[in-house]
């Protein structure tokens, strides 16, 4: 079984012939391990390919993100200013749509979003680069592409700390840009499924995280549109992966709800409680702590980590082995390699 044939298998909760094994993301890393940066690559999809098939021959990631990273920048195509940073990955300055008049102005500007998005530079980089990737490592490995969820790029279009504020106050108002933000995501994916040149989304819904809003709140704003949108993926054929931070434990049980396939689970939630509650339902992912095992342990504790995960979430398959959010970057190669080889060598 190749690599990507194991971790669809596993994300339609089956069992494959061993534990699928990748990171998330992963942009930060791989730009500051291999010496380039993110405005850097803007216009050079040749050289963005080549970086993400050059990485991926190192750590040997059963699903590779084409475009990791980049999340913010999508927002560049409607007017947002991004800020790109020596390290880390780039920030939108302001905040686009914080009332009725902001929304209507944005509505009347931006009526072709799909159009829009078309004529972005980092778009169309992260496009070709994604169509170069698959042509020369898509038959073995699963190719995809990071972006925020429909909550969390609406929190950055809004403005996170006001979005929590207006839920409460405005929450027509809040909806409306969550449904302009799962358009952005969905026309930012939808040509590379159509020219086949990724397999799966990968989207990252971080403000929808249980440390910032209640289940109830995740139920009311955040699923409904995650829904909506992996219910649009679902229907181009494509596979669907969800990682979503903090501990979402109390609201496990609307994970099925959302429509992805598998949820990355952060390391703050209890793969075994996690496993009893939906995995019947659904393929879990996750969740070795990223910074104080993988970055701060040993080869040693990363293979431990990795046993200890697979212990608790890996019976009757529908289980990927991944850390519990993107890895930072002084994360070793050694770390890696010991973390994702324990998960390609574990045979059920």
């Amino acid at each position: 079984m190749k690599p990507k044939e194991c971790v669809l298998t596993a994300f339609e909760n089956k069992v494959p012939e061993r534990v699928p094994a990748i990171i998330y993301g992963g942009g930060v890393w791989t730009m500051k391990h291999t010496g380039n940066t993110f405005d850097g690559l803007i216009g050079k999809p040749q050289e963005m390919a080549e970086m993400v098939v050059k990485v991926n021959e190192e750590i040997k990631s059963d699903m590779v993100y084409v475009g990791s990273g980049y999340n913010n920048v999508q927002l560049q195509a409607f007017g947002g200013t991004i800020k790109y940073r020596p390290v880390g990955a780039p920030d939108l300055e302001e905040p686009l749509i914080q009332s009725e008049d902001d929304l209507e102005r944005f509505r009347e500007k931006y009526p072709d979003i799909k159009g829009e998005l078309a004529k972005d530079p980092v778009i169309q980089t992260i496009w070709e680069a994604a169509s170069i990737v698959q042509q020369k490592i898509g038959d073995e490995y699963l190719v995809s592409a990071t972006a925020w969820g429909p909550f969390s790029l609406a929190a950055q279009m809004y403005g996170v700390e006001k979005m929590m504020q207006d839920m409460f106050k405005k929450g027509d108002l809040v909806n409306s840009v969550i449904e302009i933000a799962a358009d952005i995501v969905y026309y930012f994916y939808e040509p590379m499924i159509k020219a086949g040149s990724i397999q799966a989304t990968a989207i990252a819904d971080a403000t929808a995280s249980g440390d910032l809003i209640s289940p109830r709140m995740f139920k009311k704003f955040a699923v409904p549109w995650l829904k909506s949108f992996h219910d649009r993926i679902e229907a181009l054929g494509c596979g669907r992966f969800l990682h979503i931070c903090g501990d979402t434990t109390k609201s496990l049980d609307f994970m099925p709800d959302s429509g992805a396939q598998c949820i990355a689970l952060d390391m703050k939630v209890d793969l075994a409680v996690a496993k009893e509650k939906i995995g019947d339902r659904m393929c879990i992912g996750g969740n070795t702590p990223p910074v104080f095992v993988l970055n701060n342990g040993t080869a040693e504790d990363c293979r431990k980590s990795a046993l200890e995960c697979i212990g608790k979430a890996a019976a009757n398959g529908g289980y990927v082995l991944l850390p519990g959010c993107d890895i930072p970057p002084s994360v070793t190669v050694e770390n890696i390699d010991a973390y994702l080889s324990t998960g390609r060598n574990y045979k059920y």
